[in-house]
């Protein structure tokens, strides 16, 4: 199996000097999705089986009560839930956001950061399947540690080419 570009890029990255290498993956992220590189969204962990990212409270992601803009903690959700899905798959596939289920719960404060997880069989399961879907929950909390948001992904990949 092909790894895909997003493996390969991270791969790639992980060899970087370390003073150089969050800032050259959130540069390389953010350029291939230029709205997560806008808004500033920062990689903290990309590996095979768990992606960590953090939005920091900053004004251009801010909603009226000055927290992060409900659109920004989806972000989170959706970016980490489909990179880590994309890094697991062939090459000959594309990552696809299914469906996001967002329930708001609590009020937030400061900082938010994200965190998806797979299990080793979920891995197989990417590797293994032409065509799926897997529904991820993403865990979004803030400063204080609260869950302001509880937050499903269901994050899907097809063939790149189309059987006929």
């Amino acid at each position: 199996m092909k790894k895909s570009q997003v493996a390969t890029s991270i791969e790639k990255l992980e060899k970087l000097p370390s003073f150089i290498r969050g800032w050259a993956k959130n540069y390389a992220l953010g350029s291939t999705v230029p709205y997560v590189g806008r808004s500033g969204l920062n990689f903290i962990k990309t590996t095979p089986n768990e992606w960590v990212a953090e939005l920091k409270n900053r004004r251009k992601v801010q909603n009226h009560l000055k927290q992060i803009h409900a659109c920004g903690m989806i972000l989170i959700a959706e970016s980490i839930g489909v990179l880590i899905t994309a890094m697991n798959l062939s090459a000959d596939a594309i990552p696809l956001v299914k469906s996001i289920d967002a329930q708001f719960v609590k009020r937030s404060t400061g900082s938010m950061v994200g965190r998806v997880q797979l299990t080793d069989e979920q891995i197989e399961y990417i590797k293994n399947t032409p065509k799926g879907e897997l529904e991820l929950n993403v865990k979004i909390t803030d400063e204080a540690g609260v869950q302001p948001i509880l937050i499903k992904v269901t994050s899907a990949w097809v063939p790149k080419k189309r059987k006929k």
